[in-house]
């Protein structure tokens, strides 16, 4: 599998299984950059799982989610190509720079870690075998190997299934915040 060929599947995944996150409504070409951008940073780390050649599952994390969308501006060509429907929709728009205010200032206005979990998601199909567990504690592995204490976990607060998930690994709860203005996120706090 070529490197597009993975990003890609790693988009399609994501769109597919969190249709409720707000970077799924930008679509599968600004996944894929983003994917992309997040495995060629050096502080940040894409783990994921293969049967058959197809990506099945997969966990990100970094340790700033600012300096990959500040990576992203760097290459504005290739931005605006997998965003042109999203300049057609002021709403998008206006999410978009709330994305961006946020992980550029949030951490430098609050104590919290800057490693992050950023998106786990497995095909339905793999459900239940144990695998999201286990690429949480991959994830946990691979910051304990870098000497990371702590890393948070943003989940939107209507998502059921993933509030319980984090709390089964042992994430604490610590506050709830708005990332786009009139939803609620729970922040959660991941002692390694």
């Amino acid at each position: 599998m070529n490197n597009q060929d993975y990003y890609y599947q790693l988009a399609v995944l994501h769109q597919e299984n969190l249709e409720q996150s707000f970077l799924s409504s930008l679509g599968i070409n600004f996944l894929s950059l983003l994917y992309k951008e997040i495995d060629e940073d050096k502080e940040s780390v894409v783990i994921s799982e293969r049967k058959d050649n197809q990506v099945i599952a997969f966990v990100s994390g970094t340790d700033g989610i600012g300096r990959i969308y500040k990576n992203l501006l760097l290459r504005p060509h290739l931005l605006i190509y997998t965003l042109k429907s999203v300049f057609k929709s002021p709403s998008k728009m206006h999410k978009v720079l709330e994305l961006l205010l946020n992980s550029f200032l949030k951490n430098k206005t609050t104590n919290l870690p800057n490693h992050e979990l950023l998106s786990i998601v497995v095909n339905p199909a793999f459900q239940g075998e144990g695998c999201a567990e286990i690429l949480f504690n991959r994830l946990c592995d691979y910051f304990k190997k870098k000497n990371v204490k702590s890393f948070k976990i943003i989940v939107g607060g209507n998502l059921t299934r993933a509030n319980a998930f984090y709390k089964k690994m042992g994430a604490m709860s610590i506050k709830t915040i708005q990332v786009h203005k009139g939803v609620d996120s729970t922040i959660y706090i991941k002692q390694i």
